[in-house]
């Protein structure tokens, strides 16, 4: 096994992983709650995937919840090990490590996901908002779990 890989937990990072589609499920369910109406909004029904809206106005159909299970699943565990290679530059107490982790993965998803996303698409921006938020909720619970179950 290459070396970087060898004291790596991969059990601890599965666990990590289906707590983090836990938390992101929970969360995005809860978004998507107060932010319906957007999704619903006729100028911007061009914006959504067939996946998610296979015909105007429709709702998601079930594989649409499968697939965005399975993806919160493949980033719970791709964070868990970025976890893993990440932790030993992280210092401080559990909380401060909490905090930094956090810290690292919402300005990452700034950079790499919300400017991008909002000079790209035409999605409104107050739904951009409010995913930027949620990731911050799912970042923050995610990194309490990383740092409690990694370390």
């Amino acid at each position: 096994m290459v070396n970087c890989c060898k004291n790596i937990r991969f059990e601890k990072v599965f666990i990590s992983g289906l707590i983090y589609t836990a938390i992101a499920f929970v969360a995005h369910q809860i978004e998507i709650l107060l932010t319906m109406k957007y999704y619903l909004m006729h100028q911007y029904f061009g914006a959504w995937s067939l996946v998610m809206m296979p015909s105007l106005g429709a709702t998601p159909p079930a594989n649409f919840f499968i697939l965005s299970i399975l993806f919160s699943l493949v980033t719970g565990l791709s964070l868990a090990m970025f976890y893993e290679f990440v932790k030993s530059l992280l210092a401080g107490s559990c909380c401060q490590k909490v905090c930094q982790f956090s810290c690292l993965l919402v300005v990452m998803s700034f950079i790499f996901f919300s400017l991008p996303t909002y000079l790209i698409f035409n999605a409104p921006l107050a739904l951009l908002i409010s995913w930027f938020f949620t990731n911050i909720i799912i970042s923050f619970l995610s990194a309490m779990v990383f740092v409690k179950v990694l370390d």
